[in-house]
């Protein structure tokens, strides 16, 4: 809805518009007045900052050219901050910009002129048509995202940023498929642990003697890398051998892997229904 207050601007300058711009330029810089703006001159810079003056009426000179305006503002809530409405037209529409002067706030509306004028600027009633909607699109478009804090703004981007930053540090350190993965060294926990030399990996398993290096193709029971344990030498047979059977001491390759037990009687796996008295 228009701003309380339009009609009243209008009349006041009536003598001095030329077109249905000059009018539609009217409705915007009322719309700003009405959200505590004040108007400190006209053109993009001052020419003598000390005689700005503000006032809720068109500067001085505001529709000289057919085509393009300019407009400064204040901000009755920021000291200092300089404010500036222009407005292009472009054959039949009307390009609006309205930014804070110094940053980087600044946003853009396409108007078509003939969408909300009539083409008779003789009276108020009969200049404009959908005039509330206009209003309603330069407030919810231009003016409102240019004033949204930008503290608040940044702040939320800098947020969201870390926690996508996270999440994937999270997805990466739980990547079963990366190697070495994203955690401390495991050293001494059997897990991957970076060679000093790239070009000696495989070497190992091509020494048949590769003690201490990892890899070798012989087999010794005495390193099986379980502290304190020692070798069984029935493992991988169905029973026991007899006491005496290997000789302490003596260097012998074991039936089956270190801590296999006997393989299991047939009996310990019956078939399904085994017990079914009616099968």
């Amino acid at each position: 809805m228009a701003s309380p207050g339009l009609e009243l601007l209008f009349n006041s300058i009536k003598n001095q518009l030329k077109t249905s711009q000059d009018a539609l330029t009217a409705v915007f810089h009322w719309e700003l007045i009405s959200k505590g703006f004040k108007c400190i001159g006209n053109g993009e810079e001052a020419p003598d900052k000390s005689s700005e003056q503000e006032s809720e009426s068109l500067p001085e000179g505001w529709n000289s050219s057919p085509s393009f305006y300019a407009i400064r503002y204040s901000s009755k809530n920021e000291k200092d901050a300089v404010y500036i409405l222009k407005v292009i037209q472009i054959e039949e529409n009307f390009l609006v910009h309205f930014m804070k002067k110094g940053t980087e706030a600044v946003e853009s509306l396409n108007v078509r002129t003939a969408d909300y004028t009539t083409g008779n600027i003789e009276t108020y009633n009969r200049a404009f048509k959908n005039l509330d909607e206009l209003c309603s699109l330069f407030k919810s478009t231009v003016v409102d995202p240019v004033l949204k804090p930008q503290s608040t703004s940044s702040a939320s981007t800098s947020t969201n940023t870390d926690r996508v930053r996270g999440q994937r540090s999270r997805l990466e350190e739980e990547d079963p498929l990366r190697v070495p993965p994203r955690r401390p060294p495991y050293r001494d926990t059997g897990g991957w642990n970076e060679p000093d030399d790239p070009f000696s990996i495989g070497r190992g398993d091509l020494d048949p003697f590769a003690a201490g290096r990892g890899g070798g193709m012989v087999f010794d029971p005495l390193r099986t890398g379980v502290p304190g344990m020692r070798p069984d030498p029935s493992a991988g047979l169905p029973r026991r051998l007899p006491p005496g059977a290997v000789p302490p001491g003596a260097r012998f390759d074991p039936f089956g892997p270190p801590g296999t037990g006997p393989v299991p009687d047939p009996d310990h796996m019956p078939p399904p229904g085994y017990d079914d008295m009616f099968m």
